[in-house]
């Protein structure tokens, strides 16, 4: 209780100020091997935010990792973080505006303190794409995938095209194939309830050459994303039917719109350099803030097909090249 109390006045802010949002991995994270659900309730209770307002956010982490909080405020784009280290609550004040927050230097002095690079990266994509009104279910795809990456914008966006134009229908159930598999099939999981253990989605290795000859006008040299999303089915036992598409993103028109060189997505030093994690925030934030209507663009349908149910098995079965067997049919 002392250490939320602490870090909410240290925010300068007062319990129920809407431009207050929580995101902890509380119920998820542990304190000395304990877990952390009651901690949910002392947040809410201190800074009355709450999932029913949008304030609260879960962010999935693995329990092997110690319970963390951070306390955001919209207007100033300040952070108060803390994090259990040490038998104590530790603390560390950063400011996640974009105008502040992205750029090498500052992003690799914030994520050398306590909050580390990887949970810098969920509290800047998250908070900010919360503060620029991002949707409730980009949020819950946010909190199971623990950030906001291009990948998973793009899995959000794509699970709406098909709310919109490919809807299930009567003894229809959705199976999907993430080849390759990237951070949109999280977003399937999420809203369509497809999980692996339910067969609802499956994940099948593609190399770049491959890609390159399916992909047509959406490939372009050293992009860094694939340009194939998923391959989506509406597969009814009842009437033996299989109605799929193979859905691309255009990556390409998406850096342009957003101005980030997508170079910068695979910049020298990989990970162990800044601009690895700027250029992403910077195409996550700026996506999140679109519209839904402008993000559907991105989308394309790359190829329709359609056959007996007993297409999907063989597109998602062992050692079946997916992309050649949809290619292969009339």
């Amino acid at each position: 209780m002392n250490a939320a109390f602490t870090a909410r006045t240290e925010l300068g802010i007062e319990k129920g100020d809407e431009k207050m949002l929580v995101l902890t991995n509380a119920s998820y994270g542990t304190v000395n091997g304990n877990t952390t659900e009651a901690f949910l309730d002392i947040v809410s209770n201190v800074t009355a935010c709450s999932m029913g307002t949008r304030s609260l956010l879960m962010v999935h982490t693995p329990y092997t990792q110690p319970l963390w909080c951070a306390f955001y405020r919209k207007d100033t784009g300040k952070v108060v973080f803390i994090k259990w280290k040490e038998n104590k609550f530790q603390q560390q004040v950063i400011n996640v505006s974009p105008d502040k927050i992205l750029t090498s230097k500052a992003w690799k002095a914030s994520s050398s303190g306590l909050i580390g690079t990887w949970n810098l990266f969920s509290v800047v994509t998250i908070s900010n794409s919360w503060s620029s009104g991002a949707s409730w279910h980009l949020l819950k795809n946010a909190e199971f995938h623990n950030h906001i990456c291009p990948g998973l914008n793009a899995g959000y966006v794509m699970a709406e095209h098909l709310k919109k134009n490919y809807p299930l229908r009567t003894a229809e159930q959705y199976v999907f194939v993430g080849a390759p598999p990237s951070c949109a099939n999280d977003a399937l999981q999420v809203m369509y309830d497809a999980t692996v253990g339910k067969n609802g989605i499956f994940a099948k290795s593609v190399g770049k050459e491959k890609l390159k000859k399916y992909a047509g006008d959406l490939w372009f040299d050293n992009m860094p994303l694939s340009p194939i999303l998923a391959i989506a089915m509406r597969v009814s036992k009842n009437s033996n039917s299989c109605e799929g598409v193979v859905i691309g993103f255009d990556w390409k028109s998406l850096f342009r719109d957003t101005g980030v060189n997508h170079r910068d997505f695979a910049p020298q030093g990989g990970k162990s350099n800044p601009a690895y994690f700027v250029s992403r925030a910077t195409a996550s934030i700026k996506l999140a803030s679109m519209n839904l209507d402008d993000k559907l663009k991105y989308v394309r349908d790359i190829k329709k097909f359609f056959g007996q149910a007993a297409i999907a098995q063989k597109i998602t079965s062992e050692g079946t090249e997916p992309y050649a067997v949809i290619w292969s049919m009339q």
